[in-house]
């Protein structure tokens, strides 16, 4: 299994992180790994049990259940249907009010791949790619807040 977390310190309030962080209209403007992200079964919003499909730009598809839906803190999600190699995945975004009255962000995944797809190989792989996926969009969602606060 491998394990990512990241986090970043945004100069907005949780509450503010919060809500762009989850707002579908305004998702493409800051993270750069989704191609296309659909609530489905006529879901509007998030809310705990709600489904959605992910589609990365590089072309992996995941469909995702949400398990924990806290505003302004937390959001959680676990794989139900993923790409081939993937046994599961699960993600939780934090966020936390800093020292400085801004926002500790923090990202983690925990991956598990399929045990015929070479778990020690697949864990590496996939722990490098989504590490990177997540610094970026950490990146992109702290640029995001502050460029509007």
């Amino acid at each position: 299994m491998a394990n990512v977390e990241h986090a970043v310190d945004i100069e907005a309030s949780p509450e503010t992180v919060y809500q762009i962080s989850q707002d579908y209209s305004v998702r493409y403007s800051w993270d750069p790994f989704p191609e296309k992200i659909e609530l489905l079964h006529g879901a509007t919003v998030i809310a705990k049990g709600v489904m959605a499909l992910v589609v990365a730009k590089t072309g992996l598809r995941m469909e995702v259940e949400f398990i924990q839906v806290s505003p302004p803190t937390t959001a959680a999600i676990k794989m139900i249907k993923g790409p081939f190699f993937l046994k599961s995945f699960a993600g939780s975004w934090v966020f936390r009010i800093n020292g400085s009255g801004g926002t500790a962000a923090k990202f983690i995944y925990a991956i598990k791949s399929k045990w015929w797809a070479l778990p020690w190989v697949t864990d590496y792989v996939a722990s490098w790619y989504f590490s990177n996926a997540v610094k970026k969009r950490l990146n992109g969602l702290k640029a995001y807040c502050e460029s509007i606060a």
